[in-house]
């Protein structure tokens, strides 16, 4: 299996949810054919401008039905990887 790698922009309140194991998915629009087993690249975004903080989370879930997302969105269970912090 060939991992595609994306990155995205998070706001610093989700990015440190997600660093503290809070928040374990993303809600995301599905412009970029995310797929189980891709790898997130979560940059923190603030002010305009990206912190230089990023932290890496597999796909290991993923709900795309429209009983329960939004058409276009679909929703990322994360795991694993860290930050740079």
């Amino acid at each position: 299996m060939i991992r595609q790698h994306h990155y995205v922009k998070i706001l610093p309140k989700y990015f440190a949810d997600v660093k503290n194991g809070i928040k374990t998915f993303e809600i995301r629009f599905n412009d970029r054919g995310y797929k189980v087993g891709d790898i997130l690249h979560l940059q923190e975004f603030f002010g305009g401008e990206y912190t230089g903080r990023v932290i890496e989370k597999e796909i290991c879930y993923m709900i795309d039905s429209p009983d329960y997302c939004k058409e276009g969105f679909v929703v990322l269970g994360l795991k694993g990887g860290g930050g740079n912090d």
